[in-house]
């Protein structure tokens, strides 16, 4: 059964990973929660970040970090997801960018799982719905306390540093309606990502070994291994 995060522009996680180095743009990147939640359920209002273009590049503009997960052997089977997006102006020519990736529970040794690009450009001085829906994407096991890392930005074949903007609208303020799955709505719904897999909060840790308790003649207890 497929999981439908949620993103939650206003708080930030606890942890945070290093962004793939393969954004050649991160000054204007902003890392927040990813949840698994109802729609609505965080209270937030919709919240946009952008960045300006100075060359033909990768701009990163959100991280969005879920909580530690149990563990999972296989991840990204099919992958959607739908943000509102724009661009003040035609010769901008940005599409949307996804980096699914994973870290430790701390927020160390993050890896890339996948990077996915949409071919439909960004509508003009308009937020508009940026829908993705991927072809299968190979599995990816995760595991006990990883988390899931989406970081979400845009490409821009744009080649000269003419001010030229390009956002992405992270939502999670409507009670009832997700973004549907096109390119043409501009109501703020809540924007979302969604894996092929059941993915579930982490119901404990790494195991931790037991202990007996020792009682000595002339002294207390003494903890130790069994």
């Amino acid at each position: 059964m497929a999981t439908r995060w949620y993103t939650d522009p206003t708080n930030a996680p606890t942890v945070s990973p290093a962004y793939d180095a393969s954004w050649n743009e991160t000054a204007s990147a902003v890392r927040r929660k990813l949840v698994i939640d109802v729609a609505g359920n965080n209270g937030s209002t919709a919240k946009l970040d952008l960045d300006t273009v100075v060359a033909a590049a990768y701009y990163l503009l959100w991280q969005f970090v879920s909580e530690p997960l149990d563990a999972i052997s296989a991840t990204l089977p099919v992958c959607k997801a739908a943000f509102l997006c724009y661009e003040d102006a035609a010769k901008l020519n940005a599409t949307l960018h996804i980096k699914f990736r994973k870290c430790d529970s701390d927020g160390g040794n993050p890896a890339t799982i996948a990077s996915v690009d949409d071919d439909t450009e960004f509508d003009d001085n308009a937020y508009v719905n940026r829908f993705y829906g991927a072809a299968n994407l190979a599995d990816q096991a995760l595991s006990q306390g990883d988390r899931l890392v989406i970081e979400v930005g845009f490409y821009s074949s744009s080649t000269k540093a003419n001010g030229y903007i390009g956002a992405v609208r992270a939502t999670d303020n409507h009670a009832t309606t997700d973004l549907p799955e096109n390119n043409t709505e501009t109501t703020s719904y809540n924007s979302w990502i969604e894996t092929g897999d059941t993915f579930t909060v982490a119901s404990g840790g790494a195991a931790v070994a037991p202990t007996s308790v020792i009682y000595g003649p002339l002294c207390g207890p003494l903890a130790g291994p069994i």
